[in-house]
């Protein structure tokens, strides 16, 4: 039995140590530095992974579709980019709005490739390579490093994205012999054969740059996590089933056993995030899977606990221009080429951007800018919070305190921007980033507890004192020391009191009463007997 116990655990160690060390996630593979990036006439090379694309999964059936569709040539005459960009974009069946991208890509006024580019973007995942890789076999003239990348990196997420999917199964009886025979067998061939070519996608990812870098890096990172679940759910032994000591030996060395490769996917993951926030990226599918898993995985170390926080809802966007309907529509490593020369400071416009996100070169000038308007400064704060909240950055908490310092607003938008503002000032002193989160542990630095501005705004009265209340209570509750005593959450449960009784909606309300009542009863419950 000891030997079957070796074995299972030794399954562990297969998933973190096999076909090499993958690249560290924060630093670049010790490997010689990238070729320059070829000019954009220059001919790619079509996309391979030597020697381990025969352990990517093919594409599913869906793909064959995406990868028939045709790419007949393409007038813009007729009517303007933007417009036939955000009629393609806006159409909700998938192959209805592939057809029309498809149709847009020989469209002169566009950049070259973009029209591919989100293709692959919004076609399902797995299914970015089949666009992609005939595309860059032959890439047209005009197809410039960062776009290549892009499409590149869309290609081989793609193929980390059906990695480690589906694992050999064994059918029971679960004996010791069948058992050691089918881990030492093929599924140990099968995690090789899966580890070596996550190995090979991560280090392709790594040579890219931009958001191509960051697709990959968090695909690679989710496949790598998903090896968890394959070393927990391989079958035990059914004598050791039924001998509860050593069942829990087994699991609690596999635990052990499965740290490195957890550590490996969260902080592949976490690089990609890191570039995503960088390119301005808010709301994103693949932003939400990540998060997700990473919350999953480290449930102490929650990367999404800020989504809690409330906010004035901002009004729905209402473009009334072709360019401020595509600005709501594309998503926003794309929406950097095409507003590239829009007038940042236009507010319309940037309330329709920061429906997807924040553009880096949109930021740039608007921060640059000392004479923006009121309004734009307000929806620009709005902007840089929704990203610190989304990454946890606490460069953006500051930059969003600073742009709101100097609007001049009145009424509800002066109380929003002064609440967003408060919030800033408690969330600048937290973590660089999501990693630096993550790393050291479920405990904050001091200065997120420092609620003193929200708690200003509390003492008012309406829905903005209902807000500051209920925020600081749960900034209090997420910074919470080690060893927080009775007091503590006693005062966190007063601020969630506040907050009911001021809040409008009615959910809200309720929300705020139920963490009321689970603060009252975490202070009885560490409170001295004596006080009780």
């Amino acid at each position: 039995m000891r030997r079957s116990l070796s074995i299972l655990v030794s399954l562990a160690a297969l998933t973190t140590g096999c076909a090499g060390a993958p690249p560290p996630a924060a630093t670049p593979p010790s490997t010689p530095p990238p070729a320059a990036a070829p000019t954009a006439q220059t001919e790619e090379p079509g996309m391979q992974l030597p020697g381990d694309a025969d352990k990517v999964p093919p594409p599913p059936a869906e793909c064959r579709a995406f990868a028939e569709r045709s790419a007949p040539a393409a007038s813009c005459d007729d009517r303007n980019t933007h417009g036939l960009l955000a009629d393609a974009l806006g159409k909700s069946d998938a192959a209805e709005r592939d057809g029309a991208l498809a149709a847009l890509e020989g469209c002169g006024k566009l950049p070259v490739g973009l029209g591919r580019a989100l293709r692959a973007e919004l076609a399902p995942v797995a299914c970015g390579d089949v666009l992609v890789e005939p595309y860059l076999a032959k890439p047209p003239a005009g197809l410039e490093p960062e776009l290549r990348d892009t499409l590149m990196g869309l290609g081989f997420a793609a193929r980390a994205a059906r990695l480690v999917r589906e694992a050999p199964k064994l059918a029971a009886p679960y004996s010791k012999a069948r058992v050691n025979q089918f881990v030492s067998g093929p599924l140990k061939h099968w995690i090789e054969g899966q580890a070596k070519a996550i190995y090979s996608v991560s280090l392709h990812g790594s040579n890219l740059e931009g958001y191509g870098k960051a697709v990959v890096a968090v695909e690679a990172g989710l496949a790598d996590l998903r090896f968890v679940e394959v070393a927990r759910s391989a079958p035990v032994p059914d004598e050791m089933a039924k001998d509860p000591e050593l069942k829990e030996a087994y699991f609690g060395a596999l635990e052990q056993a499965l740290e490195p490769r957890k550590n490996r996917g969260r902080d592949a993951a976490l690089v990609g995030l890191k570039k995503l926030a960088e390119a301005g990226v808010v709301h994103d599918a693949r932003v939400e899977r990540a998060r997700k898993l990473l919350s999953e995985v480290y449930a102490g170390r929650r990367i999404d606990a800020l989504d809690s926080l409330l906010l004035p809802e901002l009004p729905a966007a209402a473009p009334k221009t072709d360019a401020e309907r595509l600005a709501t529509l594309l998503p926003t490593p794309y929406a950097e080429r095409v507003f590239a020369s829009a007038k940042p400071s236009d507010a319309a416009l940037l309330r329709a951007l920061v429906e997807r996100g924040l553009p880096k070169t949109t930021r740039a000038k608007l921060e640059a800018d000392k004479n923006l308007a009121a309004e734009t400064r307000r929806l620009l704060g709005r902007a840089l919070f929704a990203l610190g909240q989304r990454y946890w950055r606490a460069a953006d908490f500051s930059a969003a305190a600073s742009a709101l310092a100097g609007g001049k607003l009145g009424g509800a938008l002066k109380d929003e921007a002064e609440l967003v503002a408060a919030l800033s000032a408690a969330l600048q002193s937290g973590p660089k980033d999501a990693a630096e989160m993550m790393l050291r542990g479920p405990h904050l630095p001091k200065g997120v507890g420092d609620v003193a501005k929200l708690d200003e705004l509390a003492k008012g009265k309406g829905n903005r004192a209902g807000l500051a209340a209920f925020d600081a209570a749960r900034l209090l509750e997420i910074a919470r020391p080690a060893g927080a005593d009775a007091a503590y959450f006693k005062a966190v449960a007063d601020r969630y009191g506040k907050a009911a009784a001021e809040l409008a909606d009615a959910a809200k309300k309720r929300d705020a009463k139920d963490r009321q009542k689970a603060a009252e009863d975490t202070a009885k419950a560490v409170a001295p007997s004596s006080a009780r």
